[in-house]
């Protein structure tokens, strides 16, 4: 196996703690499938046959148990567990370093793209990286739409990151929270690269291709706890970093490198003898060949690849958890899952005088009233909805009872929910175990309380 797949799904979910102090983020419904199903599905796509899945230890059951009842899945998913879901994510890799044997594929549960892996594989594995990561220009209708409850707008992660002449090689990024008004590139870097295109407006997509090396790196150097805020900046800057000792020695002999030796990055990075052999002998050192460029000289290269089009986000907030529910079809349609998809579930009861929307997911066990309109909404299982309700816009959680007369639009009614007769809620969230009294009228609310379901 040339890439050991690895998901992340040991997250709190602290952006959508609303959401995620009674579920695991990882098994937040999206279109009726768990979150981290995503990622599990785009491996599968990839021909992948098992893959790592992080979680926290108080999670793992109930994310099986999502995975189980909602899902067919044919990869093998070998559950790790971590302590506290505090640790960072370059943390973790060091926590999991026994269970790495070969070159490894970090995706965050989080992520919904229809990228073929294919494509940043054939990158990583042209200029032989040492890391290539996913980058997608920001898809506008998840990052500018408005969360449910009250209004306000979060920062967004977006970086600036400098690019070689061909855009695909990284020479430079800074966090945009760190920029005040100039952004400062060492002279060393323009030297080698004169040319250098920086970009805003990018998110990592937190997925990433990553030499072993690195792994064993991070057992040394443990001041580095997370991937996109201190791994990758550090090996961008390492790029260019000299050789320190003149003594080359194998990786296999690291146990006798000295303490101060331990800490340089370049001893990690060192190629065996056999593949700089190859290397010199073939177009990589043929500078009439197109091979030319790929190699550059360093022995640490990090590489992107921008995905221009199609599907690429990541559910990390409330208004992207809302809108991936509205966007749900295309969802579907765009990562080739909608042949597969019951849009509404054969066990659905559903009265003649009800209409439901085609861009609509009801899930098993549901029973709708009469006169019932719902439109670009996901209902989960066993809800219960009463007559003459109207949904539009919303995301309606398993195990929710709407009684009759109510008006729901463009909120999230968490799980075990009761919303009482009549009822009018606008672009609200409401939290799990709630009951919303008769004839209340609720527009942009957080309601959440401690309930326990």
């Amino acid at each position: 196996m040339e890439f050991q797949p690895i998901i992340m799904a040991a997250g709190p979910g602290s952006r959508m703690s609303d959401l995620t102090s009674k579920c695991p983020k990882a098994a937040l419904p999206i279109g009726n499938r768990p979150m981290v199903w995503y990622p599990i599905n785009m491996l599968e796509r990839a021909g992948f046959e098992e893959a790592m899945i992080v979680v926290d230890n108080d999670d793992q059951t109930e994310i099986q148990r999502a995975l189980t009842e909602s899902c067919s899945i044919k990869l093998h998913l070998d559950y790790v567990t971590v302590s506290n879901n505090e640790v960072g994510t370059a943390d973790v890799l060091r926590e999991i370093r026994k269970k790495i044997k070969t070159d490894i594929l970090i995706i965050s549960c989080d992520l919904i793209t229809d990228i073929s892996l294919h494509n940043i594989a054939n990158l990583h594995r042209t200029h032989d990286a040492s890391l290539t990561m996913l980058l997608s220009p920001l898809p506008v209708q998840f990052y500018e739409a408005v969360a449910p409850g009250v209004k306000s707008r979060k920062q967004l992660e977006k970086d600036f990151f400098g690019f070689d002449e061909k855009g695909e090689r990284i020479l430079f990024t800074q966090s945009e929270a760190d920029v005040d008004e100039t952004i400062s590139v060492k002279k060393s870097v323009l030297k080698k690269h004169p040319y250098m295109c920086i970009k805003s407006g990018l998110t990592d997509c937190h997925l990433y291709l990553m030499k072993k090396w690195i792994v064993d790196y991070l057992v040394e150097n443990e001041s580095l706890s997370y991937i996109r805020t201190e791994l990758v900046p550090h090996l961008v800057r390492k790029q260019f970093t000299k050789m320190k000792v003149k003594d080359k020695l194998p990786q296999a002999n690291l146990s006798v490198i000295s303490e101060a030796q331990k800490m340089d990055i370049l001893k990690f990075s060192s190629e065996e003898e056999y593949a700089t052999d190859i290397r010199d002998m073939s177009s990589w050192n043929d500078h009439r060949g197109d091979m030319a460029d790929c190699y550059h000289g360093d022995k640490i290269r990090c590489y992107a690849y921008i995905q221009d089009g199609g599907l690429c986000t990541r559910v990390n907030t409330i208004a992207s958890y809302s809108e991936a529910n509205r966007q749900v079809q295309k969802i579907f349609t765009h990562t080739g899952i909608d042949k597969d998809i019951n849009h509404v579930h054969p066990s659905v009861v559903k009265q003649e005088k009800s209409q439901v929307g085609a861009d609509c997911v009801i899930a098993e066990g549901t029973q709708i009233g009469e006169k019932v309109s719902i439109k670009r909404s996901v209902i989960g299982r066993h809800c219960n909805i009463g007559d003459r309700v109207r949904i539009t816009n919303s995301t309606i959680l398993d195990g929710v009872t709407i009684e009759e007369g109510c008006n729901i639009q463009g909120s999230i009614i968490s799980r075990r929910c009761v919303v009482n007769d009549k009822c009018e809620i606008n672009n609200c969230l409401v939290g799990p175990g709630q009951q919303l009294i008769t004839m209340g009228k609720y527009t942009n609310e957080v309601i959440v309380d401690t309930v326990d379901i």
